[in-house]
């Protein structure tokens, strides 16, 4: 019998264009085809469950957002672009805390 939770993909198995791709959509959110930074790192993240195609525009999924978030922060640091990390360290978000969008679209806790 299947496990009804989806395998999340770890750090490791990832190719640098698929890490790349998830702090791009991390940091910028959905994002066209036309400024991708790499498609074959988009596919890689899809195949694995951390981010969906559709219509032109690719975005995380929650267990991609997930693991975007739960990224080691001194490799973070390391990186020539520091958007990531400074999202990720500004933003912490405790294991469990639930966030709803209001009609306005601001996050209410």
């Amino acid at each position: 019998m299947r496990d009804s939770q989806p395998m999340i993909a770890s750090k490791l198995e990832l190719s640098p264009c698929a890490v790349s791709v998830l702090g791009q959509l991390f940091v910028e959110g959905p994002t066209s085809d036309d400024n991708i930074t790499s498609k074959a790192g988009r596919c890689d993240l899809v195949s694995a469950g951390l981010a969906f195609h559709e219509a032109g525009l690719s975005s995380l999924t929650p267990d991609g957002a997930r693991l975007a978030r739960e990224w080691d922060l001194c490799s973070l640091y390391a990186r020539r672009d520091r958007r990531w990390y400074w999202k990720v360290r500004t933003n912490p978000r405790p294991e469990g805390a639930a966030v709803s969008h209001s009609e306005s679209g601001a996050a209410v806790r």
